[in-house]
């Protein structure tokens, strides 16, 4: 079900090549179509005639299935290994992990000649997701759209009040599994091969881990939340944020999660007492709200707004036949929230704004639109690991082990120095 979800641009694409224009196939039909045609092109384990007899037993009369029979023996006979090394040998795109599916297209169907519709049909992204990319980030596109075409490895933060990244490398390592310490993130370590939760937590133990992606471990770390401080972590779910604040803090100080929707907030409260963060105090608020009990008394606000989620399409491949009409509806919401989570800063706090997305729209131009109608507060520039902002933010694209992301900081009052 999530392999047809992500690829459904790419397997339309490839149906429809092999249809005339009068036998279009009905809905039901078509999605019959799109589970045999994901096996053939993205799957390696099933064999062909597998996939082709257990899709063709899907119809519901001769007719059908003799119709789909017919299509997926001749997209079968297309991607012969001669045809797709033959396809293999074209300029597809830099990433290496996709050669592969851009040659099965390739030998399945005529790739679109608009630079557009082809980045859209080798990647399985609808044409308005990669205009929105386009336009956002120029050149660089296709490189973004490519790193979010496979999934990443899975990314955990070591949960350093009782264990250092050393010693869970070594217990990795001892379970077998491939792992290896993240290029910037200081407690973050990349799990190298697909293997179920349960084996990691079996080799590090229960607690001493959770999964936070490299991008949002940089956002924290650069923010620099220090043992004792006061801070607020105002749209919380699912509280990877908190948490790694607390490991920052050695568990001393406080911090106020919060998020709007209650039912959400076990999820904060469970993973906190897994790691033995006691600092946390959770409740439910709407974040557009300021809260008059913080106003002016955090050291630190972490200020992680819904986006449209651009940078984490590799993760939620549902999301991308949605999202491109997202920003211009999330953007003044994601403003909303900054103005307001801003009040709760001390002179000389800082505040953490961030997006798992990518458009200008909702990450610099919000940034900036707040420090300038802002005068008593100003950007904060930093560097964490190889990462250094400009202007007090940075941009991260998706990179195959990484989210795409934006993070930006920002100081009240009184000039802040970091450690």
């Amino acid at each position: 079900v999530s392999g047809v979800t992500e690829k459904q641009v790419t397997l339309d694409y490839c149906i429809d090549a092999l249809c005339r224009t009068d036998e279009k196939p009905g809905a039901r039909m078509r999605m019959i179509l799109r589970i045999g045609t994901y096996q053939l092109l993205f799957l390696d384990r099933i064999p062909q005639h597998a996939a082709v007899a257990e899709t063709v037993a899907l119809g519901k009369s001769p007719g059908e299935r003799a119709f789909i029979n017919g299509l997926l023996r001749t997209m079968a006979r297309k991607l012969s290994a001669g045809a797709v090394k033959a396809a293999a040998d074209a300029p597809f795109g830099a990433h290496k992990k996709n050669a592969l599916a851009a040659a099965r297209i390739a030998a399945v169907a005529d790739l679109p000649k608009d630079p557009t519709a082809r980045l859209g049909v080798l990647y399985a992204f609808p044409a308005a997701v990669v205009r929105l990319f386009e336009e956002n980030l120029g050149e660089r596109a296709a490189e973004a759209l490519s790193a979010l075409a496979s999934l990443p490895p899975t990314t955990v933060c070591i949960n350093t009040l009782r264990l250092d990244v050393p010693e869970a490398l070594a217990r990795l390592h001892k379970a077998g599994i491939a792992a290896e310490k993240c290029p910037d993130a200081p407690r973050g370590i990349l799990i190298l091969q697909n293997i179920a939760y349960a084996s990691i937590e079996a080799a590090l133990g229960a607690g001493n881990f959770f999964v936070q992606d490299e991008a949002s471990q940089l956002a924290v770390t650069a923010l620099a939340p220090r043992a004792g401080e006061t801070g607020a972590d105002v749209c919380a779910c699912p509280g990877s944020k908190s948490f790694h604040a607390a490991l920052l803090m050695e568990n001393r100080g406080q911090i106020f999660s919060s998020d709007l929707h209650e039912s959400k907030l076990s999820l904060i409260q469970s993973g906190a007492e897994k790691l033995g963060a006691d600092i946390l105090k959770i409740s439910a608020r709407d974040a557009r709200d300021a809260r008059p009990e913080l106003a002016g008394k955090c050291d630190f606000v972490i200020c992680d707004v819904p986006c449209s989620g651009l940078g984490v399409l590799a993760k939620k491949p549902d999301i991308r036949h949605r999202c491109a009409l997202l920003p211009e509806e999330l953007a003044p919401l994601g403003y909303e929230i900054l103005c307001a989570a801003a009040k709760n800063l001390r002179p000389g706090g800082r505040l953490l704004y961030s997006t798992c997305t990518l458009t200008k729209l909702e990450n610099e131009q919000n940034y900036y639109k707040f420090l300038d109608s802002h005068a008593d507060f100003s950007p904060l520039d930093f560097t964490v690991g190889g990462v250094r902002s400009r202007g007090g933010c940075v941009t991260l694209l998706p990179n195959g082990t990484r989210d795409g992301f934006f993070f930006g900081l920002i100081v009240r009052g009184e000039q802040y120095e970091q450690n």
